[in-house]
């Protein structure tokens, strides 16, 4: 990361951070899947749970479980965006845990029957692509200075 000074006036001048997007095309795509997934989920959440076929007049919990995801979400775009050196590696390798693990939540609620096919298809499809996406990009990202 870079500093910026804003002004004039020396040791009070105000400094701004430069951050840096993504180096990579997968590393990006990630980054602007998980903010408008999680600017969605948290803004309408309702609507972003009809998106992923949910039905949240069966499921008045929803709203409220969509806008923990859409934080969720923002937090690690957050982390993504803004950690530099080990901080950074630690973030990036974060990234494909994560949507691994929702993988598997997402299949043994489908195996055990609490969300339809449908919409497991769509969200399993939703993680496997995150899992991707942050595992094609671990290294170039992990590595990218500020």
């Amino acid at each position: 990361m870079s500093r910026e000074a804003e002004g004039r006036g020396g040791d009070n001048s105000v400094r701004l951070w430069r951050m840096a997007l993504p180096s990579t095309p997968t590393g990006r795509a990630l980054l602007a899947a998980r903010t408008a997934l999680g600017i969605s989920t948290l803004l309408a959440p309702r609507v972003a749970g009809k998106a992923f076929l949910l039905d949240p007049d069966a499921n008045p919990q929803l709203p409220v479980i969509g806008r923990m995801w859409g934080i969720r979400n923002l937090s690690l775009a957050a982390g993504m965006y803004a950690a530099t050196g080990a901080n950074r590696a630690q973030w990036w390798r974060l990234q494909p845990a994560v949507d691994a693990l929702d993988f598997l939540a997402i299949a043994t609620e489908w195996r055990r029957g609490t969300v339809p096919a449908p919409a497991a298809v769509l969200m399993a499809a939703t993680a496997l692509a995150a899992t991707t996406l942050g595992a094609r990009s671990v290294a170039g990202e992990s590595e990218q200075r500020g």
